[in-house]
């Protein structure tokens, strides 16, 4: 009776090792249909030059429109944008003051043959102050 119970718990210990693995699995890497990677960077030089890019990579039958925002303590201040197909990529440099946090945001509205939205997929850039 005492083994089993310990085998029954080792079992248990076992599954939910797997069961969290698989969970932190899927929450680092989603899977999209029509795009291979959406990424979003931002540099701010010491005289608040904030340098922004934003790509994606589209697998082939797919186009999409990309958007790239610089964002001041949340709010958007400015937009550069791309559409096509295959590798998409926006950006700039545009001087922000002193005294704010900043992020670039880039998000793609991918397209599928039928023009239908089969999905818009963004990223995030860390936060820098300035």
């Amino acid at each position: 009776m005492k083994r089993s119970v310990q085998t029954a718990a080792a079992l248990l210990l076992l599954l939910g090792a797997l069961t969290a693995n698989l969970a932190a699995a899927q929450a680092v890497e989603p899977r999209y249909t029509g795009t291979g990677g959406v990424t979003a960077t931002l540099n701010i030089s010491s005289s608040g030059g904030a340098s922004c890019f934003g790509t994606a990579k589209l697998y082939s039958g797919y186009t999409a429109d990309l958007t790239v925002e610089l964002k001041k303590d949340g709010s958007t201040i400015k937009t550069w944008t791309d559409s096509g197909s295959g590798s998409l990529s926006a950006g700039g440099t545009y001087y922000v003051p002193t005294g704010h946090t900043y992020v670039v945001v880039t998000t793609v509205t991918v397209y599928d043959s039928n023009s239908k939205v089969v999905e818009s997929p963004s990223a995030t850039s860390p936060e820098k102050s300035y």
